[in-house]
């Protein structure tokens, strides 16, 4: 088949949506589809090179896709598309690649990746959605709507009367699996995006009572964002010195390195978190995930069986969790190794299979 994955979001961007994009893609060329990539023009594209086609539509920094209409449809005329997968309900790019893709003819998808907005406030989410008209009416253009977890899906079913399916994320495991997994009783490793939402401060806070204790322990934090330049700053200068490292964005072979060297992942996300792929690569890695209950990350990770789960906001909490895996070495291989086990069960290939079988081909 033809498939154009469409979306606001791609290389050289950062996040889940990105990399469940690329990681797709690759899977579905491997099964033999001819796919493309329709996104924004990013200056610092750079070269990459990528076994599928990448398609830069130019935009104007933070413009909506919307008045270009007419120059998406006419890439789409010729792509010729037998499946347009839109990813992301507020992308203007992916919502105009609906309307588009009806128009032509093809099988319409749109995968819901996140809770926008309202995070804690699920009662208001439906009369909401009334006040963003325009997006029900270009959500109804899909065909079919997927969601990454239960928790987007109930986002995204407040947008529309359809029925919405739950696909999750996926990852290579080979990628990140351990010949031999060692356990330092030392380093703790945060993969994601510097903002507020993830909760940083919170684990600092639960860094700071946790070094009471374990006076070696490693933050090891890779990513970028808003709060990149404070996290230099503690790192350099805080009493957590010694006990904080701030890598920023790091490429794969890098990051694959820094999972599979972690004693603990941890994330510890106030809100808004749907999934969290890098929980995936983690589980992936043989590394136990310390995570907050909010969300899809319960979907994801089993309290007690595949990670430990503390309430959101707190540090005293999160902190003993982390201390209870660095310390208790054989619950933290117990945990490890079931993880590893529930990660293959989202390896790319089964996650593009069941997209070829339960959406495209309906």
């Amino acid at each position: 088949m033809k498939i154009v994955l469409c979306s606001d979001y791609f290389y050289p961007k950062l996040g889940g949506i990105v990399t469940h994009i690329e990681n797709l893609a690759l899977a579905l060329h491997r099964r033999g589809h001819e796919v493309t990539v329709v996104t924004r023009r990013a200056e610092a594209a750079g070269k990459r090179g990528f076994p599928f086609e990448v398609v830069r539509i130019s935009l104007p920094p933070g413009f909506p896709g919307f008045p270009y209409f007419d120059r998406m449809e006419k890439i789409f005329e010729e792509l010729r598309p037998d499946v347009v997968h839109a990813h992301h309900a507020f992308s203007s790019i992916a919502l105009c690649s609906l309307s588009i893709g009806r128009k032509l003819g093809a099988k319409t998808v749109l995968t819901n990746h996140s809770v926008q907005f309202l995070y804690d406030s699920e009662t208001l989410w439906k009369p909401s959605s009334y006040a963003l008209f325009p997006y029900r009416k270009f959500i109804e253009c899909a065909d079919e709507i997927v969601a990454v977890s239960r928790a987007a899906a109930r986002f995204i079913a407040q947008f529309t009367d359809r029925k919405v399916k739950v696909i999750p994320n996926g990852v290579y495991v080979e990628e990140f699996a351990p010949r031999r997994k060692r356990f330092d009783g030392r380093s703790l490793l945060f993969v994601g995006r510097l903002v507020p939402r993830k909760g940083l401060h919170i684990l600092l806070e639960a860094m700071k009572i946790l070094v009471k204790k374990k006076q070696n322990c490693l933050l090891t934090v890779v990513g970028s964002g808003c709060l990149s330049p404070m996290l230099k700053i503690l790192a350099e200068s805080s009493p957590l010195k010694r006990n904080l490292k701030v890598k920023g964005q790091v490429d794969k072979e890098t990051l694959v390195k820094l999972y599979r060297k972690a004693h603990v992942f941890t994330l510890p996300s106030l809100f808004g978190e749907a999934f969290g792929i890098t929980l995936l690569e983690a589980m992936a890695s043989k590394t136990p995930v310390v995570a907050t209950r909010q969300g899809g990350v319960g979907e994801v990770v089993k309290n007690g069986k595949t990670g430990l789960l503390v309430r959101r906001g707190d540090a005293e909490g999160l902190a003993e969790a982390l201390l209870t895996l660095l310390e208790d070495i054989p619950l933290t291989k117990k945990l490890a190794e079931n993880a590893f086990k529930e990660a293959k069960k989202y390896d790319w290939n089964l996650i593009a299979e069941r997209l070829e079988r339960e959406v495209y081909s309906q």
